[in-house]
């Protein structure tokens, strides 16, 4: 069993509720599976894999959504560096063997600029390598910069503008934080049963997805993308139930031993025959009393103290405080408007000049 995050912006923070459901109540596949993701959902893939503090990325999800939302004109003001700011936060957050944990195991999507291919890309050579794979993927035209960063060498794009949900093999499940038909997504009670398919992405039409979608490069407010976290791990559940992957420790061998090869029938015949325990042993499982509270725990568990801890202290700062109070008052927001074509060109050209 793999996983693919879909590339989704700011509205990556569905992945780490997806990720804090992982961790919490099937750590087991987190060990043994392989990764695959685009822009914002390799750089979940890769925190998850190599160990990293969910509360911390989820704090830095916040704090860079409402840096986006703090000027005039969002995340394409000139003084808003998204790369800077990403590499920063990745070298503070990914340990120093982050390159060795990821080998072989994180497949993250680019797209080439000189022909516009896909291109996937699972080997790194160091911490910084990995780092400058995670920052190519991330990277959207004119949007992040005008001058796409180098991967040995060669420049190259997000990579959710030639393939956004990198399949691996057929048991790859999907994440994505649009409704469509990947394994783990929001279920919208929509009568429209029309579906695109969107590089490589399902979605359906429905008035949600399109909301979604204009937040995916222009955040909402900390408490809408509290509810998009909140909202990642629920539906997680909803699939770990499902598929019944809730187990006790007694039982979690059991449950990690899924293969991606299928057993031919004499394969199957010949693994019947040497362990004939094999049906005993899930009906134990069944009628396990430990694995039953477990599930009992996890349909009524939510997000884990550190990432709502971050997720209350975002809300916090924004609602709280004289200062917000007063830039959030209507007249200043108008008159913040109103000088934008006079300020705009001057701090176009003091940034610049800083570069």
């Amino acid at each position: 069993m793999n996983f693919s995050f879909s590339g989704c912006g700011f509205l990556g923070i569905y992945h780490i509720g997806v990720a804090s459901c992982f961790k919490t109540h099937a750590p087991q596949l987190i060990e043994s599976c392989k990764f695959a993701g685009a822009s914002a959902g390799a750089i979940v893939s890769c925190c998850l894999m190599c160990g990293c503090c969910l509360g911390e990325c989820t704090n830095f999800t916040l704090r860079l959504a409402t840096k986006a939302r703090s000027r005039t004109l969002g995340p394409l003001h000139p003084s808003f560096h998204i790369n800077k700011i990403l590499r920063e936060a990745l070298r503070q957050v990914l340990p120093e063997n982050a390159h060795e944990i990821a080998s072989g195991r994180l497949f993250i999507s680019l797209t080439r600029v000189s022909d516009k291919q896909a291109v996937i890309v699972s080997q790194y050579d160091s911490k910084e390598e990995l780092i400058q794979a995670l920052l190519c993927s991330s990277f959207v035209p004119f949007y992040s910069g005008l001058i796409p960063p180098k991967f040995r060498g060669e420049r190259y794009v997000d990579g959710g503008l030639s393939d956004n949900l990198p399949i691996l093999d057929e048991h790859t499940i999907t994440v994505a934080p649009f409704a469509g038909e990947s394994d783990i997504c929001p279920k919208d009670p929509s009568s429209n049963f029309l579906h695109i398919n969107i590089v490589n992405t399902s979605m359906q039409c429905s008035a949600k997805n399109l909301y979604r979608m204009s937040h995916a490069l222009f955040p909402p407010d900390p408490e809408e993308l509290s509810n998009m976290c909140r909202q990642g791990f629920d539906d997680t559940l909803v699939f770990l139930q499902q598929n019944s992957l809730i187990s006790c420790t007694r039982h979690l061998t059991v449950r990690s031993s899924i293969t991606t090869k299928s057993l031919t029938e004499d394969e199957s015949m010949l693994d019947s025959l040497n362990s004939p325990s094999t049906s005993h042993n899930n009906h134990n499982e069944d009628e396990c009393p430990e694995c039953k509270k477990k599930l009992q725990v996890a349909l009524l568990d939510s997000l884990p103290p550190s990432v709502v801890y971050a997720l209350q202290t975002a809300c916090d700062s924004v609602n709280k405080g004289l200062v917000n109070y007063f830039y959030s008052t209507r007249p200043i927001r108008l008159l913040s408007i109103v000088f934008t074509p006079w300020m705009l060109p001057v701090e176009i050209v003091y940034n610049t000049g800083v570069k």
